[in-house]
């Protein structure tokens, strides 16, 4: 058996190979529902195919919450290689998947008393939770236990920084942020907003932009701000839009020292509040962790 399992939802962005490697499960951050059709994401509709539909009709691509009895399925099957896991999920803030896993969690407990599930809500999305969730993943193959697992996870945590850029205003009516009518309004004038994850787990707006090349230089300079050093772990994630991707990594690695890069895409859930061509960064610096 493993000291702990370390799960996380696919709005972390784990790759699959990354996954395979170090034994990191993840679960879907929500069910996709279109046109009338159930979806599993990663399983039956695939990340472009999902980008595809949200263009062709979004009022009928529909997100709804995972149950506590997927995850009690989760948490069972992990239980027979553990009795220990650890679940680090997206900001409680942004979405219930935290309290779910905890109902969840509460559950499991009942049936078999001798596992013990943490709930760890990173406070934060994307490459900065799929940070958070490798560095507590590497500590697993080393061995540790869940409290040395959960220590290092909430290191991470606290030095972590997130910013992200829109290209449209578009889909943002879908996350409750914007009426329709305004998102549509504002897309018409190509604004590109800028957000940052705040400590509370909160999405909050910083500055905007009409012009993405502008947008990323803003962003390499919000990076340099808050960061009291140029050598850092970085995370890139994009909605569908690889080139661009591969053009504010160019970016990134002209401007600082990068410990390690990662590149990945957005899941459909979060895919459907930002639309296509979205990009964000999550970074930290070089930490001294338990060995």
């Amino acid at each position: 058996m493993t000291n702990v399992s370390v799960i996380t939802d696919s709005v972390a962005g784990i790759p699959r190979e990354m996954a395979k490697q170090y034994n990191i499960t993840v679960v879907p951050a929500a069910h996709i529902l279109y046109n009338g059709r159930n979806y599993t994401e990663g399983e039956d509709l695939s990340i472009s195919e999902a980008y595809a539909l949200i263009e062709k009709d979004p009022d009928r691509f529909v997100t709804s919450a995972i149950s506590p009895a997927f995850l009690v399925n989760i948490y069972r099957d992990l239980s027979l290689k553990t009795d220990n896991i650890l679940f680090i999920t997206l900001s409680g803030a942004l979405s219930a998947v935290s309290k779910t896993a905890q109902t969840a969690a509460e559950f499991f407990g009942q049936e078999s008393p001798k596992t013990v599930i943490r709930v760890f809500d990173s406070k934060t999305c994307a490459g900065a939770q799929g940070l958070i969730t490798l560095a507590a993943a590497k500590a697993t193959v080393k061995g540790m236990n869940l409290n040395e697992v959960t220590e290092i996870a909430q290191k991470v945590k606290d030095n972590m920084g997130y910013l992200a850029m829109l290209d449209t205003l578009r889909y943002v009516y879908r996350t409750g942020r914007m009426s329709k009518l305004a998102s549509r309004m504002a897309a018409l004038f190509s604004i590109k907003p800028i957000s940052r994850v705040s400590k509370q787990g909160t999405l909050d707006y910083v500055t905007r932009t009409r012009n993405r090349e502008d947008g990323m230089n803003k962003m390499i300079e919000l990076i340099k701000q808050e960061s009291n050093t140029k050598a850092l772990h970085f995370w890139v994630m994009h909605a569908d839009a690889p080139d661009i991707a591969d053009q504010f990594i160019k970016k990134i690695k002209d401007n600082f020292d990068c410990l390690s890069m990662t590149n990945s895409e957005y899941s459909p859930v979060m895919g459907y509040g930002t639309g296509r061509k979205a990009i964000s960064v999550g970074f930290h610096p070089e930490l001294i962790l338990p060995v």
